[in-house]
């Protein structure tokens, strides 16, 4: 059977999560594989137009946030799917897929929901207990947004359109948002919704309270 083509949209931004193969750790340390992807999305930047919002390294999977303006993101995830996976395997001395199955998407389609997702990207490594605060974990474009290390390719903080509530970057309340963790079960609606095809359905599909739960948290 074929697969059913994805749909493209060309103005909301996509989440993106992809995982290592039989949940192993990345064959290669963390800083050779930030490089890796560091390089890959400034090539898709400029050849492909993709506009990165966030990305987060974690030691067996990757969440990231982008738009593609001009491009199918089929097309733009194989590209970056199968260049790391080369780069990867030519270091690390080994052969195959490197990402167990395909990766998944989600249509980001309010600027609330942007938020959400925004923050609990960033929140992943002190979710896993790999740092403290939000802005000492280095894997992350929060990271360089901060100054703290170099960032190879642009990042677009908000996405146009999607700036409703947001702290701008250079504002001190921005780490304090961050850091401040969600409601458990705000966060637990934000996972499961992340792993939608469009990351509202699960909340249309929930009773009113929870809706209004994660409608009072920006």
């Amino acid at each position: 059977m074929a697969r059913i083509p994805l749909q493209r949209t060309n103005t909301l931004p996509y989440h993106i999560n992809a995982r290592v193969n039989n949940r192993e750790e990345f064959h290669l340390p963390l800083n050779i594989c930030w490089e890796f992807m560091g390089l890959e999305c400034l090539f898709l930047n400029i050849v492909y137009g993709v506009e990165f919002h966030a990305l987060v390294l974690m030691p067996n999977h990757f969440h990231m946030i982008l738009t593609v303006p001009e491009h199918d993101l089929g097309k733009v995830m194989n590209v970056f799917i199968s260049t790391i996976t080369r780069m990867s395997n030519l270091k690390s001395r080994r052969s195959g897929h490197l990402f167990g199955g395909p990766y998944h998407r989600s249509v980001i389609d309010s600027s609330r929901y942007f938020g959400h997702a925004l923050k609990y990207v960033y929140r992943n490594p002190v979710r896993a207990k790999l740092c403290t605060h939000v802005e000492d974990y280095p894997y992350s474009t929060l990271h360089g947004l901060l100054g703290f290390s170099h960032l190879p390719f642009p990042i677009h903080f908000t996405r146009t359109g999607m700036e409703l509530s947001l702290p701008a970057i250079e504002s001190f309340d921005l780490l304090d948002w961050l850091n401040t963790p969600f409601p458990k079960e705000a966060e637990e609606l934000i996972r499961q919704g992340l792993r939608k095809r469009a990351f509202d359905t699960i909340m249309n599909r929930k009773t009113r309270r929870p809706l209004d739960l994660l409608n009072q948290l920006l």
